[in-house]
């Protein structure tokens, strides 16, 4: 059974992965650190947009917590900005820019991992995350044209 919450894992999974990559001694690092955006978007609008609103009208989930993910999202495309806007002559900021960013992403994954998305799976049941699942992969082109800002 294809779930939402297994979508949004495979995010997780790619997340991790190119943050592998996000050394300030790879040639890549303006690659990696712009595709690591690309994906923060991604899985931040499938959240925001699809995910969330489906679990919203459920007293089970605090309202802070919810709202606590969405923000969360906001600080990791302003981190991913200072990323990629600070110049790689910058190394000392430029890697505290990268730790705080990969703190806050795993920090941020755990919530999702060990609370949102169990409590998700238990609300919503096969067939809610079944349908968003749906739904997150006929609306991947509308976050493919997602600029970057």
């Amino acid at each position: 059974m294809l779930k939402a919450t297994d979508e949004l894992l495979k995010d997780h999974r790619m997340v991790r992965k190119t943050l592998e990559g996000l050394r300030l001694d790879n040639p890549r690092f303006s690659s990696v650190s712009k595709t690591l955006q690309r994906i923060l978007r991604a899985h931040a609008w499938f959240e925001d947009t699809l995910f969330l609103p489906a679990l919203r009208a459920e007293p089970f989930l605090a309202r802070v917590f919810m709202e606590e993910i969405s923000q969360e999202h906001k600080d990791l495309e302003a981190l991913t900005k200072l990323v990629n806007e600070t110049a790689i002559t910058e190394s000392a900021k430029l890697a505290f820019y990268v730790t705080q960013l990969k703190v806050v992403i795993e920090t941020h994954f755990h919530k999702e991992e060990d609370a949102l998305f169990p409590l998700s799976e238990k609300i919503l049941k096969e067939e809610g995350l079944e349908k968003l699942a749906l739904e997150m992969r006929r609306r991947q082109n509308d976050v493919r044209a997602l600029p970057l800002v």
